[in-house]
């Protein structure tokens, strides 16, 4: 359920449980082991009796199947739910930027971010806004640094981690901030202002699925169903360190909200941890647009002493 049908009720309810919400981070992982675990089982058959036997091969293709699955489609598979994006719009285009910075953000991380990416908006968990004034002083994203406020936490502001901070460059135009849909580690949700044209901008930063925080991560997971349901209402771009792939919970059931690693020509691997292989890396790091946003480009980076790539997705909006 959890590797062929994860947007049903069973494959939700499963993508969540402790252990296999960790294995399904890492498909690669998962997918040899799986394979590995087949190879046991045909092992097995040489020392098995005849009723055993025939049972060990059943089991060794059932799991031969799950991990090329997993490898096929780390992302879900196509049949899966996954809202389209649009195409040949004659919009602007928008920049976006996540970047979990683990508080360690300094100016020399921002004139790389702007270099590599020129961020229109830069969305940063874990990052304190006094950490990002300084950060960002002297360049364009100056004056565009919005903080969460107390209704963007879902069980108050919790100590040692930072909250989410996100900066509009001001070639987007004036924002101003709106009550979110509040998460456990921050949420910042800004509109466009009288005059300005452009996307409503949610920034997020979900617990992550350790043992002690898995229902605070299960609930986060049902706080963004409600947002996907808002992006009904009108263009959006929600960006985040989401501690989740596409195969978990509710993230498997989308239907306003397209993640845009899957839209992109050239898709990327995962964001976490940095330092690891591509392939052992966990998608955990989103941009997720409206289905009226145009994909042209995403790419990861790294950046800084954070664990975490720097996520960025090139956007063209639908014109006004």
């Amino acid at each position: 359920m959890t590797v062929f049908a994860p947007q049903s009720a069973s494959g939700q309810w499963l993508s969540t449980r402790l252990m296999l919400a960790q294995a399904l981070a890492f498909p690669g992982v998962t997918a040899a082991g799986l394979v590995l675990l087949a190879v046991g089982a045909l092992a097995l058959r040489r020392w098995a009796n005849a009723r055993w036997r025939s049972g060990a091969g059943v089991v060794a293709v059932v799991l031969v199947s799950l991990g090329a699955g997993l490898l096929a489609w780390p992302d879900g598979p196509p049949w899966a739910a996954e809202p389209a994006t649009a195409v040949g719009n004659t919009g602007r285009d928008v920049r976006v930027t996540v970047f979990n910075s683990l508080d360690t953000l300094t100016a020399a991380d921002v004139r790389h971010l702007i270099d590599v990416a020129d961020p229109d908006v830069l969305v940063l968990p874990e990052a304190t806004p006094a950490r990002v004034r300084e950060a960002v002083a002297g360049t364009a994203l100056a004056q565009g640094v919005h903080e969460g406020a107390d209704d963007g936490f879902s069980q108050g502001r919790p100590r040692g981690v930072a909250p989410t901070t996100v900066v509009v460059h001001p070639r987007m135009g004036h924002y101003r901030p709106a009550p979110p849909t509040p998460t456990t580690f921050g949420a910042v949700r800004l509109e466009p202002m009288p005059g300005t044209d452009g996307p409503v901008v949610v920034g997020v930063h979900t617990a992550p699925p350790l043992p002690r925080l898995m229902d605070a991560w299960r609930a986060d997971l049902s706080r963004l169903q409600a947002t996907d349901r808002a992006g009904a209402e009108g263009c959006m771009i929600l960006a985040g360190d989401l501690n989740a792939t596409l195969r978990h919970g509710p993230l498997a059931e989308r239907t306003h909200l397209a993640d845009t690693a899957r839209r992109c020509p050239d898709p990327t691997d995962g964001t976490w941890p940095a330092s690891a292989p591509p392939w052992l890396q966990a998608p955990i790091d989103h941009v997720l647009v409206t289905g009226d946003v145009e994909v042209l480009s995403c790419s990861a980076v790294r950046v800084g002493a954070s664990d975490h790539l720097a996520y960025s997705a090139e956007l063209r909006l639908p014109r006004p």
